[in-house]
């Protein structure tokens, strides 16, 4: 069969039209998925970072509840909070005979 030489390179053109876009829509396809990936690695790290920066701060605040904990005791310990005669006390107040008590109605 007999073919003219325009027609032939016009469908040669077509044919390389079509490969040079399936090339391209590859060449799409792996950029949006290398796309995802690096979304993904980025996301990774973050979390990551977050989960260090959290246990950091987790650390900070137990040492500085420890730090309180302590001043908290040193203060009792001045002002003699922490003496037993305290408690010995605390039970005498409860039962001492010259609390007032309020009356009960009948």
């Amino acid at each position: 069969m007999f073919i003219r030489r325009s027609t032939y390179l016009r469908l040669v053109a077509r044919a390389e039209a079509y490969a040079q876009d399936a090339r391209d829509a590859r060449r799409a396809e792996q950029n949006a998925d290398n796309q995802i990936v690096r979304m993904a690695a980025l996301a990774e790290a973050r979390q990551a970072d977050h989960d260090r920066t959290v246990a950091d701060m987790a650390g900070e605040l137990a040492a500085a509840e420890r730090r309180v904990a302590r001043l908290q005791a040193a203060y009792d310990n001045a002002v003699g909070l922490d003496a037993p005669a305290l408690d010995h006390g605390a039970a005498w107040q409860s039962r001492r005979e010259d609390k007032p008590r309020k009356a009960v109605a009948s």
